[in-house]
Order: C-alpha cells, then sequence, then structure tokens
C-alpha cells in the first residue's frame, strides 16, 4: 500500500476512513463557482473595460482554476480518505496550488498599485496603465511568480509541498532520507514574503488611497461627483478583498506547512479561508457596485431598479 510509513510521501494519502471532520472539512472547500459570472459581468458591464477589469479578471480565472484543483482533488481526496494513489498527485495539487494562491497574492497587490496610481497620478493614469502596459505587468507577474514557486519547490532539497488529505491542508514533506535536514524551507520563506511584503503591503497602500480620497473629498477637488465615487468604491473593494487574503497568509504562515497535531486547528482555518477569499472575492464586485446589481436586475428583477452607467472614459478608472 502507497500509505506505508516506509514510502517518500505516506503523510500524503488517506487513512484508509472517514470521520465527522473529514466531511466538514471536505465539504467547506466545495465552493460554487462564482468565476463565469464574474467573468461575465467584467465583460458586459463597460465600467469594468480598463485596466482594473483586466486585473480582476485575470485574478477570476487563477481563483477558478484554484477552486477546480480543490474541488476536483481535495475536496475528493478529504471526503474519501483513499490511500491507493501515489503521492504524486498530491504533490502537484500541492504545488500548483502554491502556486496559482501566489498569483492571486500578486493580482491583489496590481490591484492596489493600480487604484493608487489612479488617485494619486490621475493625468498619468491612462498611459501607465494603458491595455498594452497592464497586459505586460499581468503576464510579467504571472510568469516570474510561477518560475519563482515552482524552481522552489522542486530544486531546494527537502521542500516538497503536497495536499494532506489526513492534515487537511498544503504541508512540507520529510526528507526523503533519514535524517537529511532541510537546508531552508522554502514554503516559510514564500509565507512570510507574501504576507508581510505583499499583501500587507497591499492594504497598506489602499489605505494610502483611501485617505487620500477622503482629502479630496473634503476639498471638493474632484471633477465629477460620479467618477469620484466610482474611484472610492474600486479602492475600498480591493482593500475589502485584501484583507481576507492577509488573514489567509497570516494563519498559512502560523500554520508553518507543519503536521503538528498543535497546529491541526491553524491548518485548517488557513485552507478553508482560502474558500472564503475566494467567495469573498467574488460577491465584491456585486456588493460595491450599483452597475452590476442593476445588470442582475435586468436579468432577475430583485436586485433594484434597472438602469445604465453613463460613463464614457472608463480607462480614467
Amino acid at each position: 500500500m502507497y500509505n506505508s510509513t516506509h514510502v517518500f510521501g505516506h503523510e500524503l494519502l488517506g487513512r484508509n476512513h472517514v470521520t465527522s471532520t473529514d466531511i466538514a472539512v471536505g465539504s467547506s472547500v466545495i465552493t460554487v463557482a462564482f468565476g463565469v459570472l464574474n467573468l461575465f459581468l467584467l465583460w458586459k458591464i463597460s465600467i469594468f473595460h480598463n485596466a482594473f477589469g483586466r486585473i480582476l479578471a485575470t485574478r477570476t480565472v487563477i481563483e477558478m482554476c484554484s477552486s477546480a484543483l480543490h474541488t476536483s482533488f481535495a475536496a475528493y481526496a478529504t471526503l474519501s480518505q483513499r490511500s491507493d494513489y501515489s503521492p504524486l498527485w498530491a504533490v502537484v495539487v500541492g504545488t500548483l496550488g502554491y502556486d496559482l494562491a501566489a498569483m492571486s497574492c500578486a493580482m491583489h497587490v496590481l490591484l492596489a498599485l493600480n487604484r493608487f496610481v489612479s488617485v494619486y497620478f490621475p493625468m498619468r493614469y491612462p498611459t501607465i496603465f494603458s491595455r498594452r502596459n497592464s497586459i505586460i505587468a499581468i503576464g510579467f507577474a504571472l510568469v516570474e511568480i510561477t518560475a519563482v514557486t515552482l524552481l522552489g519547490y522542486n530544486l531546494i532539497p527537502c521542500n516538497t509541498v503536497g495536499f494532506s488529505a489526513t492534515h487537511y491542508s498544503y504541508i512540507v514533506l520529510n526528507c526523503p532520507d533519514p535524517g537529511q535536514e532541510r537546508p531552508f524551507h522554502f514554503a516559510r520563506f514564500i509565507n512570510i514574503t507574501c504576507g508581510s511584503f505583499f499583501c500587507f503591503g497591499a492594504i497598506v497602500i489602499d489605505t494610502a488611497t483611501i485617505r487620500r480620497l477622503f482629502a479630496i473629498k473634503k476639498k471638493k477637488a474632484y471633477i465629477s461627483q460620479q467618477h469620484f465615487n466610482v474611484q472610492f468604491r474600486f479602492t475600498l473593494q480591493s482593500l475589502s478583498q485584501n484583507i481576507p487574503m492577509f488573514v489567509e497568509i497570516i494563519l498559512l504562515g502560523l500554520s508553518d506547512d507543519s503536521t503538528d497535531d498543535s497546529k491541526t486547528f491553524v491548518r485548517i482555518a488557513s485552507f478553508v479561508l482560502t474558500r472564503v477569499t475566494d467567495f469573498v472575492n467574488s460577491i465584491s464586485i456585486i456588493f460595491f457596485n450599483p452597475e452590476v446589481r442593476r445588470f442582475l436586475g435586468l436579468r432577475f428583477n430583485q436586485l433594484g431598479p434597472t438602469g445604465s452607467s453613463s460613463v464614457v472614459r472608463t480607462d480614467t478608472y
């Protein structure tokens, strides 16, 4: 059997029986796919036809891939607790899962920078975040993140990561050779870097942007009330998405990808919060944007009065 303690990666496999905790945790990662709706809204509503919308769309696709990955493997492995599969599958899922999470984190930072530039440098914003530049920035971030995560987890000894059905989270596997010590804890480095510098940095940037918007409102230094309202809503939307991401990274850092029983709650909370973060990101576009609610009202006739936005220059957002 694959779950022999003498087989490398045995800690990733199931225990061959299912507990109530397995059912609770496995069910929690099966979330409704809001991603398709989000992409449809970003495509149909003109207010998102800009750099902000492109970054949102990219992050949505990343989170859809993450949800599909977890629903197809993590939920099934947790609910079934099977142990008759190769640990390689769990390693692939763990590596891709970490890569997608890092990509999503990068898009959160890019969203915060997008809002910062649009408010502090409004005249230069259309040039800095032009269609070409925003696509290049997105592409560069994704390629760089993928290269760093894949190379780090696969080239640095004793840093193989995988999804464990019995520990309900990503864990770093023990070294394949008994007595071998891990030379560098890459996962810990990624968690601290992403949490301290990127996610927290994005919150600081959004806070600075909101502070600037309040100053503009106090002085009534805006040209258009409608333009100001959109700027404010977009920034609040960005901040609301960065906060759960930051908490998720903090919990991930506290769990330290460890199999220690004392960190069971933190591991579970971190993994489940990943799905909660995806859910928050999905509904925030509806919560913060009346244009979206009006659009959905046309389709479902339940979210308020219908109407169309009078916004013309969407590239200024």
